[in-house]
């Protein structure tokens, strides 16, 4: 189930106010007051009682067993007008199944409290055998964590019972054969415990003495779970509240997940619940996060309340604002990040570097955890580029800098200069969208976002690159060669050795000498006869790359990939870009290697304070 609208009026202090977007991960942002917690509260008002809706809704299923239900591929929700649709579906929602399908809120309050445990025995029945309300993940989150705790031993109780039972009953049989029969249930928090806090790990519980987790930091002794901080805590009761029940195709509200968290642990704690029940979820997020704003804003999944508009919708869907405010809109969101720098920031420098953020940011998680990326826009000048670069390896506040970026605009002499510093890096291809054109991962991209089955066959997907790729060789050519005539037309700046001691027309003499000089030199590097070789040797170097791999770095990768996306695809390059992003890291992430390498290198750096 996926929540495709939402539309309310008249709701203090919200006004009038509609969002349409059906997408895993939606934002909606604004400031203290502007209605974000007034928003959610009526949508789970409406799933508590759909007899009486507070809010409007349009839900799509995702699902066969909803569009049975439903007999329908979606329903319509109007406010104050009963849906028996959703009333019938929602009252089916019991048991074990209560929660495939489902709504799950998690209110701001999530304060930390101490554990009351409750008495039971080995013979303590499954807690997941009893029945469970629809409504359970709709009560306040601060009392579920209490329950939880206790039906995490009780099943684990329930479990040596049934290894116990086992033995009982197959004498003949092998120990090893009960533990697979019935596995640890408490395997699945200890992995998720690891993931969102890598370098810890949590200790295994005993059922008969049921107390406070306890977690590890390497070898260290056992700590108890309160030594988390608060940030961490809750992290990890989100999550464990969610795989309890293996949420999947359901609807997860979530006010203020930035609270109390890092940027990092935020955004790991994002990531990894977009991935629960196999990325079937829908996230629906409720910020004042500049940190979470400006690195989903690419996604165009980012909505914001704008508490002081009197007339039409108070929602502004950030990624549609024109070109008017283009600029102002690029600016605000590179710099939305900076009251939550991180001591290790990465500069991601280029044209479109407030895109390719999240794609850097999803990479760094696993490479370069303790980072945090900022998109700084393209510095035209090499030579303020040469400026920021030269600054890296200072202190500022204890803060270490490194800058990543495209191979656009420099030459490989420049590169390897600049690259002396060795927090600088360049990527060894010519955009960051030159590593999505690899055909296995397109393919699995495609079916993720259940694209027609034509456009899902590798070998196809490659001849469409090779084509694609092929059509954009003279441009390529054009582009090398304006990149040619740039870097060889440039007049180096004069230099005068001991000024103070010449006379006015020494000066004059000296610089119009090295000007002479300079002219001669250009005109012999872009005489006629050069430049032709020069194009011509250009155009038979990306020809060739035509026939192997090659063309997947030489060729401008967002060319390919931009024109493959709306040709072949007939999607949008932001959603496939994305898709493309979490399923090569997870399947394949040698495709993505070279960027790898690079965040590994920055971590070993930092690691080592190495300039």
């Amino acid at each position: 189930m996926r929540l495709d609208r939402i539309a309310i009026k008249n709701y203090p202090p919200i006004r009038a106010l509609e969002i349409e977007a059906s997408s895993n991960v939606v934002i909606i942002a604004g400031a203290n007051g502007s209605g974000k917690t007034r928003l959610k509260q009526a949508i789970v008002s409406t799933f508590q009682s759909p007899g009486s809706p507070s809010v409007t809704m349009g839900l799509s299923a995702t699902r066969q067993e909803e569009e049975d239900a439903w007999k329908s591929m979606s329903i319509a929700v109007n406010v104050q007008q009963r849906c028996q649709q959703l009333e019938q579906y929602l009252a089916s929602r019991r048991g074990n199944q209560a929660y495939t399908g489902a709504v799950i809120q998690i209110d701001s309050n999530r304060a930390v409290q101490p554990v009351r445990f409750e008495q039971f025995t080995l013979a303590t029945p499954d807690p997941d055998d009893q029945d469970t309300p629809y409504s359970w993940y709709l009560n306040p989150f601060i009392g579920r964590w209490q329950e939880l705790v206790n039906k995490i031993y009780k099943k684990a109780a329930n479990r040596d019972q049934k290894i116990a039972n086992f033995i009982k009953a197959h004498p003949d049989r092998l120990g090893s054969e009960a533990l697979l029969k019935h596995p640890d249930p408490f395997l699945a928090y200890q992995e998720m415990f690891t993931r969102l806090l890598p370098g810890k790990t949590l200790e295994p519980i005993d059922p008969k003495a049921p107390r406070e987790f306890h977690y590890r930091i390497g070898t260290s002794q056992p700590m108890a779970f309160g030594a988390l901080s608060s940030g961490e805590q809750e992290v990890v009761k989100i999550a464990f509240d969610l795989v309890w029940k293996q949420i999947t195709h359901s609807i997860i509200l979530i006010d203020e997940p930035e609270l109390h968290l890092h940027p990092t642990l935020a955004f790991r704690l994002i990531e990894t619940l977009k991935d629960f029940g196999g990325g079937t979820n829908q996230l629906i997020l409720f910020t004042h996060s500049a940190d979470l704003i400006s690195t989903y804003y690419s996604a165009g999944n980012v909505f914001f309340i704008d508490a002081a508009a009197t007339n039409g919708n108070q929602a502004h869907k950030l990624s549609s604002l024109n070109d008017i405010n283009s600029a102002v809109t690029r600016s605000a969101g590179a710099n939305l990040g900076l009251f939550a720098v991180g001591k290790r920031l990465v500069f991601i420098e280029g044209n479109t570097a407030s895109i390719d953020r999240l794609v850097y940011h999803k990479v760094a998680q696993t490479t370069f955890p303790d980072s945090y990326l900022m998109p700084i826009g393209s510095v035209e000048n090499i030579i303020a580029l040469r400026s920021v670069i030269d600054e890296l390896g200072s202190a500022i506040f204890g803060i270490e800098l490194f800058l990543v970026r495209d191979r656009d605009g420099l030459s490989n002499d420049v590169i390897a200069t600049l690259e002396t510093n060795k927090r600088f890096k360049c990527l060894p291809a010519r955009h960051v969208e030159n590593y999505f054109l690899d055909e296995h991962v397109l393919s699995e991209v495609a079916k993720t976002l259940y694209l027609p089955t034509d456009r899902r066959d590798p070998s196809k997907i490659r001849e469409t690159l090779v084509h694609t790729a092929a059509s954009s060789l003279m441009p390529a050519v054009l582009w090398n060669v304006r990149e040619h005539i740039r870097l060889m037309g440039a007049l180096p700046q004069p230099t005068v050795r001991n000024i103070d001691r010449l006379s006015i027309d020494e000066v004059i003499n000296d610089i119009s000498s090295q000007v002479a000089s300079s002219f001669s030199t250009i005109s012999s590097s872009l005489s006629p006869q050069a430049l032709d070789a020069a194009i011509r040797a250009e155009h038979e170097r990306l020809r060739k790359s035509l026939e192997s791999d090659a063309f997947k770095l030489m060729l401008p990768g967002k060319l390919i990939f931009n024109r493959f996306c709306g040709e072949f695809f007939q999607s949008d390059h932001t959603r496939i870009r994305e898709a493309y992003v979490d399923i090569a890291m997870k399947s394949k992430p040698q495709a993505l290697q070279d960027v790898v390498d690079i965040f590994t290198g920055f971590s070993a750096i930092a690691n080592n304070s190495v300039i």
